[in-house]
């Protein structure tokens, strides 16, 4: 079936479970899956961490198979440029870098610091607006709240 299988900590988490003849019998078990043999176990408890396993094997053994496929097709169509200069700020082997307006290195310290600060008030008048209210003269704080608290009831019976 595959070379390779990844045992996931949740398999392990199953395996504790298991006394040592158990785990020796499931390592058999995966050892002859590796081999491609038929894999039977007479304990019930084996049998039922064996299927987990099992699943997660064969859709490793599934996604390295589309890898594969994925790696020959990008293989056919010519793999990594060659490259011809060393250059270790850029070593994909393309001979220049790609150019971008929007490349935070090119900006200055102080244009960085005046975008924090503007965000910063932003923030700032935002949650002034969200905190604002107004009383008339004749009421009270107390009255305030309380129709505050009545509409708000209101709306959530809604």
């Amino acid at each position: 079936m595959a070379k390779n299988l990844i045992i996931y900590k949740s398999h392990w988490e199953l395996v504790e479970q298991l006394s040592i003849e158990q785990v020796g019998k499931l390592m058999k078990g995966i050892a002859k899956f590796c081999n491609d043999e038929e894999v039977i176990f007479d304990d019930a408890l084996l049998i039922g961490i064996w299927m987990v396993m099992k699943r997660d094997f064969i859709v490793q053994a599934e996604n390295y198979e589309k890898k594969k496929e994925a790696n020959r097709k990008n293989g056919k169509l010519g793999g990594r440029p060659k490259q011809t200069e060393h250059n270790p700020q850029n070593p994909t082997g393309y001979l220049e870098t790609q150019q971008t307006h929007n490349n935070p290195q090119n900006l200055k310290e102080k244009d960085i610091e005046k975008d924090i600060e503007k965000d910063i008030e932003k923030d700032i008048e935002k949650e002034k607006d969200n905190y604002s209210y107004s009383i008339n003269s004749s009421e009270t704080i107390s009255d305030y709240l309380a129709d505050t608290l009545r509409e708000a009831i209101n709306k959530s019976k809604y």
